[in-house]
């Protein structure tokens, strides 16, 4: 039987709710969209990225990336550190953390940034330019964005908190979806501490196509695509100038 207190979106106190749990250890299973599932847990709390990494079978060093929003890119990383991010934004007639907001609207798209020192290891990378951090915007709903301005507001009084998500699946299988809640108890719900149920589960359609995000790398002097996900690299190319597309990329697109 399901240990997972199951939250409905209904609930006026959903996002609340989820936020406490993720700043007092928990880890959970959300929506970040009308159809898809997320895992999430405090970056800042080891034993919580620890629990995750188990749930996923990752090594205890697996790093996850930070929620995809213009005001958590400006809090967690250096921008004016990132020479692909300057250029590319000028080129584009906007400032970078407007050029950032257009990008994030524009795509499911996850960009990897300079760090700023005070983010924990658990979200960075260790690279020849310093720690770097993925900041991931999946086009997410306003159930999402709502839990993500909880998380943020936590912060702003003093509490240790900061989201990190993955999808919501086994190793080696697809992200999880709102109507396979069944499935979704299955193999996660004797483990996470609550799980989001949309109210209108088993009314949603399945997905018919892929949402994985593309990953974009502005920490050089170009853009560097290190993933390609359902956006096809003409239209990245489009709003990208001088986009680097490595022969050997990783493709997630079906």
């Amino acid at each position: 039987m399901s240990k997972a207190a199951l939250i409905n979106l209904s609930d006026p106190n959903h996002h609340k709710t989820l936020a406490e749990i993720l700043t007092n250890g928990g880890v959970v299973g959300s929506i970040w969209g009308h159809h898809l599932y997320f895992l999430a847990c405090n970056a800042c709390d080891p034993k919580a990225v620890a629990k995750m990494n188990s749930l996923k079978n990752r090594p205890a060093t697996q790093t996850f990336v930070s929620p995809g929003a213009v005001e958590d890119a400006q809090e967690l990383a250096d921008l004016e550190k990132c020479p692909a991010l300057l250029n590319s934004s000028q080129k584009m007639g906007m400032t970078p953390i407007k050029y950032l907001e257009f990008l994030f609207k524009k795509f499911p798209l996850g960009v990897e940034l300079i760090a700023k020192d005070n983010v924990p290891n658990s979200l960075t990378f260790a690279t020849d330019v310093g720690k770097t951090i993925w900041i991931a915007a999946h086009m997410g709903d306003k159930n999402y964005t709502k839990l993500l301005k909880e998380i943020r507001n936590l912060r702003k009084i003093g509490k240790k908190v900061i989201f990190a998500g993955t999808s919501l699946n086994l190793k080696g299988a697809n992200t999880l979806t709102v109507n396979q809640l069944d499935q979704v108890l299955n193999d996660f719900g004797h483990s996470l501490d609550a799980i989001s149920v949309h109210p209108k589960e088993k009314k949603l359609k399945r997905l018919s196509f892929n949402t994985s995000c593309s990953v974009i790398s502005f920490i050089s002097s170009n853009p560097k695509l290190l993933r390609l996900g359902c956006t096809n690299i003409k239209t990245l190319s489009k709003y990208i100038p001088d986009l680097e597309i490595p022969s050997d990329i990783l493709n997630t697109r079906k």
